[in-house]
């Protein structure tokens, strides 16, 4: 090879080594940096690894805290499983024990409930029979007091009027105490008996005393009570209360149906057509001719007029004048008439009904009750019309004229009705009268006398009744006998007495006070019951009462 050559290969291996060397210079520059940079790499890679060892190790130590907070948590959440497990079934326990207890609750309030119905019962049941108790001993004392009238009866007829009086006001003592009622025949004839009650008259010649009349004040004898009868046999004459009597006329020519005493003088209506005026001197002052007809009442109309009714017609007497005025004839017969406030009742034989105003204008009502009336009534303190009733009963009319329950009374047709207070006194052709209290009466519509005359109404009828009151008790009058029929009443608001004439000639003046005369035989009464006549007469389950302080 040439030098040339060689030296182009040494020049290349120059350049070549010289360009080798830059590469390598450079390469290793490079590869430096590179180191430096792997280093750095390195450096970094480890400080990383580090870093990430640290991160791994925080990891862990995150994991192990997140494992253990993890196994926390779960033990937190099987904890919570089991608390709420537990939970519910205290939930479920106590669902089922606030199930139990509303439902222990509803038994305990049922058999709450149950307690105290039984209890009501029962102590409706415990008040029923103290009820009944206290009815069943009222009645026994009651049916005691009324056997006890009747056996101070039969004692007075033996003579032992001592014993008597004990016994008449034990009968009307426990019939008072007791609520029942003290308007009992047998009580009521007991204490009449025993106070002399009853005081007859007998009139001159026997006749039928059809009317009655209380002698004013003015007219009669300074403090002296009397009652002026006229009969049937023309016979006027005054019975006084404190006994004997003064006879006015006696003429058998008149046959007297009504009489009104006045202050100065006496009249009398005659069935035939007469009016005897008769002063108290027994004089006869004049007898006055009416339009012929059948006669039998007389009215005070006003203070100077007395009307005077027929069967067929009507007059009046003008006392001024001593004149009687043209008849009014009627259409119908009259069976009885009244005055009631200012109007005049006309009740007719065929059951029709008219009334007549103060101008004397008659007009044809419908009739207050569809029976024939044979006696009629008014009292105005009571603001009740009375009614006598062609078969017996009495009926009463209140200011609204409604019909009240009837009174079942006579066995025969009513002829004369009277009141003294709340006392109703009723004559018939059965021989009796019937004494009723009005303040006692309770109706079946469980009202009383004077509820009933406020009520303009008819109510619903009731059965109910007042605690021992047994029904029928409080509508049963006393019932008198006398010897004939009873043809006239009268009572006697000064006294409280009631005067009754009678078809035989007799006039009774009547006590009809019960209150009043058990008073008067508490007041006389001797001494009280022994032991012996205590339990003989009430027994010895009624306790012992003294009567006598």
């Amino acid at each position: 090879m040439s030098l040339v050559g060689l030296t182009c290969l040494a020049l290349a291996a120059t350049i070549a080594y010289f360009v080798g060397k830059g590469q390598s210079e450079s390469a290793l520059t490079a590869m430096k940096a590179e180191v430096e940079a792997l280093k750095a790499g390195e450096r970094e890679a480890a400080v990383v690894k580090r870093v990430s060892q640290q991160m791994e190790e925080i990891a862990y130590q995150q994991k192990e805290i997140s494992d253990r907070q993890r196994d926390k948590a779960e033990e937190s959440s099987r904890l919570a499983i089991q608390m709420r497990d537990r939970a519910e079934q205290e939930s479920r326990s106590a669902h089922e024990a606030e199930g139990k207890a509303v439902k222990a609750l509803e038994e305990a309030k049922t058999q709450r409930a149950y307690a105290e119905e039984q209890q009501k019962i029962a102590v409706e049941e415990r008040d029923r029979a103290t009820l009944s108790k206290t009815i069943a001993d009222t009645l026994t004392y009651r049916t005691q007091a009324k056997t006890l009238g009747l056996t101070s009866r039969n004692q007075r007829e033996t003579g032992d009027t001592i014993l008597a009086d004990l016994l008449a006001y034990a009968s009307w003592y426990f019939l008072d105490k007791y609520k029942g009622n003290t308007y009992y025949t047998e009580t009521f004839r007991a204490l009449s008996m025993a106070t002399a009650a009853s005081k007859s008259y007998f009139m001159e010649r026997r006749g039928a005393v059809n009317a009655l009349s209380i002698v004013p004040p003015e007219a009669g004898q300074k403090g002296k009570d009397g009652c002026v009868a006229a009969s049937n046999y023309g016979e006027l004459e005054i019975c006084w209360s404190a006994g004997g009597k003064t006879p006015l006329l006696h003429d058998n020519t008149y046959d007297f149906r009504d009489v009104w005493a006045g202050k100065q003088a006496v009249y009398a209506l005659s069935k035939e057509g007469t009016l005897c005026v008769v002063n108290y001197n027994a004089q006869m002052q004049r007898a006055v001719t009416l339009p012929p007809d059948n006669f039998f009442k007389m009215i005070r109309t006003d203070s100077n007029t007395l009307l005077l009714a027929a069967r067929q017609s009507l007059c009046w007497y003008t006392f001024s004048s001593g004149a009687v005025s043209a008849p009014v004839r009627l259409q119908k017969t009259l069976s009885a008439i009244c005055k009631r406030e200012h109007t005049l009742c006309l009740f007719f034989a065929d059951g029709s009904y008219a009334e007549m105003d103060g101008t004397g204008k008659l007009t044809e009502k419908t009739p207050l009750v569809k029976r024939v009336v044979t006696a009629a009534h008014y009292a105005p303190d009571l603001q009740c019309l009375f009614l006598g009733l062609k078969e017996g009963p009495v009926q009463l009319v209140n200011k609204y004229n409604r019909q009240v329950e009837i009174l079942e009374a006579h066995k025969a047709k009513p002829i004369s009705i009277t009141t003294v207070g709340p006392i109703m006194v009723s004559g018939a052709y059965d021989k009796a009268i019937y004494i009723w209290k009005l303040d006692n009466l309770l109706f079946n519509t469980g009202l009383n006398f004077w509820q009933e005359m406020e009520t303009a109404k008819t109510q619903k009828r009731t059965t109910a009744q007042p605690q021992n009151r047994v029904p029928g008790e409080w509508l049963s009058p006393v019932e008198y006998i006398y010897r004939s029929w009873t043809l006239s009443t009268l009572g006697d608001p000064r006294t409280g007495c009631v005067w009754i004439g009678t078809a035989t000639g007799e006039v009774v003046r009547q006590n009809v006070s019960v209150d009043n005369m058990a008073q008067q035989v508490h007041n006389k009464l001797k001494r009280n019951f022994t032991d012996v006549e205590w339990s003989r007469f009430m027994g010895a389950s009624i306790p012992y009462v003294q009567f006598k302080e």
